[in-house]
């Protein structure tokens, strides 16, 4: 007995010894790839840190996140937790046929109410017609693929505050949504935002919304492949197969002006799409290059006068790149950078019309919306 437990004592501590010389040698990653996060790095060593015990508690994070093989034990205990039932423990739900779906977040509607006070207030206060978009959340809609034992989600409480904002027309999707979910793929499996196909039926419904033409007629389909998204990022299991992204061209050839600007510095483009992103794992930033403060979209080709403000998150970015086709200027603004005012962004600009377009739970959640006032 006391044999086998200096046996079992000496291979931990060799086990300890041999992971401690690779944290040593090893290289120090700045970036996870697969939990598109930034990794802690040594800590600054301070006499204040070591005794208030932030300096002990920085070096435990630098060893979890610096942790030799980290990748593969993250997986391991991913997929460990799976077969031994706790699905969803991550936050993320493995489902049927591939998909990956994030469980649902604890609502405030106390807060989602005061949201659509604000936009309300400041719809009546521009004087613009405004459409209020909510995407249902991917558990919602997929609801049939998702496991047995799961959390239900709130898509039906959201959309009934959502339809209740003073002066603001509500474009519903859930209807079409679960209409077409068995004939398309609305969501990527891997990633919560919507496909390029799912972006551009909420495209053609807001048309049909607004009695615009929408686009049919594309010139050419690109696909980027291995596109592994958030819920990837989130679940640790690695193993899941990754998505595809689509770019399509429209057939009428329109010339654009992109500006992106971040307030501290701004850029412009002549294209909608930003392909550096498909070296990375994370290809949604294809579209307009992913989260800014403010991006400005110029239809070169179109003079109908229509200036289109877009209050919203990252689900607008593959839609903008079909809506750009029925308007003159859009400028999309994201109130988690923007800090100037929105209303001398109309003003100054000539905005004519208001789109607030938002994930459900964003929009039910979301504390930059005060940022409007």
């Amino acid at each position: 007995m006391k044999k086998s437990k200096h046996i079992i004592s000496g291979i931990f501590l060799v086990f300890i010894f041999v992971f401690a010389v690779l944290l040593a040698a090893l290289p120090k990653k700045d970036y996870s790839e697969n939990e598109k996060r930034v990794l802690s790095v040594f800590p600054s060593f301070s006499v204040e840190a070591l005794f208030d015990g932030t300096w002990f508690k920085d070096i435990e994070t630098f060893v979890s996140d610096q942790f030799p093989f980290r990748d593969a034990f993250v997986g391991i205990n991913s997929y460990f937790n799976l077969i031994t039932g706790r699905n969803g423990v991550s936050g993320v739900y493995k489902c049927d046929d591939g998909y990956l779906i994030a469980d649902p977040d604890e609502i405030d509607f106390n807060r989602t109410q005061r949201n659509g006070e604000i936009i309300s207030e400041f719809v009546k206060t521009s004087g613009l017609p405004a459409t209020l978009i909510v995407v249902p959340t991917p558990g919602y809609i997929m609801e049939d693929v998702l496991p047995a034992n799961h959390k239900e989600y709130h898509d039906d409480e959201i959309f009934e505050y959502a339809g209740n904002v003073d002066g603001v027309q509500l474009l519903d999707l859930r209807e079409v949504f679960m209409e077409n979910k068995e004939n398309a793929q609305i969501y990527f499996k891997t990633d919560h935002h919507l496909t390029t196909e799912g972006s551009y039926l909420m495209y053609k419904q807001f048309c049909e919304h607004k009695g615009l033409t929408p686009v049919t007629e594309f010139a050419k389909t690109e696909v980027l492949e291995d596109f592994y998204g958030t819920n990837y990022s989130k679940s640790g299991l690695w193993l899941e197969k990754p998505d595809t992204v689509e770019i399509r061209h429209s057939a009428n050839g329109y010339e654009y002006e992109v500006t992106v600007d971040d307030i501290s510095e701004k850029k412009t483009y002549d294209s909608l799409y930003f392909y550096e992103h498909d070296e990375n794992m994370d290809k949604y930033p294809v579209f307009l290059n992913g989260n800014h403060a403010l991006v400005t979209i110029k239809n070169k080709s179109v003079t109908n006068g229509q200036k289109l403000l877009v209050v919203k998150d990252s689900y607008s970015h593959c839609f903008a790149t079909f809506l750009c086709e029925n308007y003159e200027e859009i400028y999309l603004v994201d109130l988690r950078y923007f800090r100037l005012s929105t209303t001398e962004l109309i003003e100054a600009n000539g905005i004519t019309e208001l789109l607030f377009l938002y994930g459900a739970e964003n929009y039910a959640n979301m504390s930059d919306i005060s940022w409007l006032r």
